[in-house]
């Protein structure tokens, strides 16, 4: 058992120093420029002060010195990042929350169109490509990196999700007013369905849609918190207030005696002052990823990776429809080969945990002393209960 858990602890070990020596992704990327900056402006304000003043020059360095020592004692940097960060985390989560899906509103209409129908595939994909090109559409207003990726409505029918006449539809519309106009049509797609008949259920016209109005109002969402960033003078305040700081702590450094054994440590190597600085830097860039997290750092969110995501699910609820032969062939092979020989297995090992469960139940029974043995429940203390207690 002891052999388990130090192998377990060096596993765990072994794992949060991979962690902190990792680069893709970490603080580390974030500030080794800005750190650079920092420690040569440092070790330059030290070399002026050592070799280029006189006695008159230190004394004046010396109460710019105090000066900004109080100065940065003085900054309420802690307040407004705190403000900033969970403000920005907060709008984050919800613009997480809020972004679209494609998968359940596809997946809906396929299972609810009836097979064998005379336009069945082609509806099926036009009501797909639809889906992702709404889904497009709404990113494309927010996101610069796929507004790269497709800079014009062309760009969309170079890629195979626009056809021509539609287009010059959404053309003759505001950037803003594609997507709705794009779950217009397919609203209109599920009218026709319903009055053609081709549904399996008189109420998969209503689920659709439900699903379709969903997938609308969380393209607006997204847009929506988007759109209303945060108020640019509060990332305005507080970056001025942590480069101030950061300014200011260069010249806020405890002045040592020549003689003393740290004055070298604490003029040449910025080890205390840099730590402070660049932890409240982090926390501003940490604000700033989620203030926009749409842009090309790899710490946002890869809208376009997601787009061929969705793309590729769209294919595959397409198949579904259009060739269900295979996934029908899997279906029917697994039914008549069956195998229950997990559910056996499963039960046995829930029920050797158990067993060892209450063996050791037992064993501090038997350690505890006689006037702590009615905290144990009566089924699991009373050996001859045990397998009652297992059912």
């Amino acid at each position: 058992m002891s052999d388990n858990s130090s192998f377990g602890s060096t596993v765990k070990f072994g794992h949060n120093v991979k962690t902190l020596f990792r680069w893709t992704g970490s603080t580390y990327r974030l500030v080794w420029k800005e750190f650079i900056i920092y420690t040569m402006a440092y070790i330059g304000l030290s070399i002026v002060y050592d070799f280029a003043l006189d006695d008159d020059g230190k004394k004046g360095f010396e109460d710019i010195s105090a000066y900004c020592s109080k100065y940065t004692s003085s900054l309420p940097i802690i307040l407004l990042l705190g403000f900033f960060t969970s403000t920005s985390m907060q709008r984050w989560f919800s613009l997480v929350h809020s972004m679209p899906g494609t998968t359940r509103v596809i997946a809906s209409f396929v299972m609810s169109i009836k097979e064998g129908q005379p336009e069945g595939y082609q509806i099926v994909e036009q009501y797909s490509r639809w889906i992702v090109l709404g889904w497009a559409l709404t990113f494309r207003l927010i996101c610069k990196p796929l507004k790269r990726v497709f800079p014009t409505l062309v760009s969309l029918e170079n890629a195979g999700l626009l056809l021509p006449h539609e287009r010059l539809q959404l053309e003759s519309e505001i950037a803003s007013n594609h997507p709705i106009v794009v779950v217009q049509w397919n609203l209109a797609l599920l009218k026709r369905c319903n009055r053609q008949g081709m549904f399996m259920d008189f109420s998969d016209y209503q689920r659709n849609q439900d699903n379709l109005m969903t997938f609308k109002k969380s393209c607006g969402d997204t847009i929506k918190f988007a759109a209303k960033n945060i108020p640019f003078a509060l990332i305005q305040a507080v970056t001025i207030t942590v480069y101030s700081y950061g300014l200011a702590s260069l010249m806020a450094r405890q002045l040592t005696d020549e003689h003393t054994p740290t004055s070298f440590t604490i003029r040449y190597f910025p080890v205390l002052n840099a730590f402070q600085y660049f932890l409240y830097y982090l926390w501003l860039q940490f604000g700033r990823l989620a203030a926009y997290p749409f842009s090309d750092d790899e710490n946002d969110i890869d809208i376009k990776r997601l787009l061929q995501a969705h793309v590729d699910d769209a294919v595959r609820w397409q198949s579904l429809y259009s060739s269900p032969g295979l996934t029908e062939q899997i279906v029917s092979h697994s039914l008549h080969n069956s195998s229950h020989e997990w559910m056996v297995n499963s039960f046995t090992l829930v029920r050797s945990k158990v067993w060892l469960k209450l063996i050791r139940l037992n064993q501090k029974n038997l350690a505890c002393p006689k006037a702590q043995r009615g905290l144990i429940s009566e089924p699991l203390a009373n050996g001859n209960n045990q397998e009652s207690a297992l059912m």
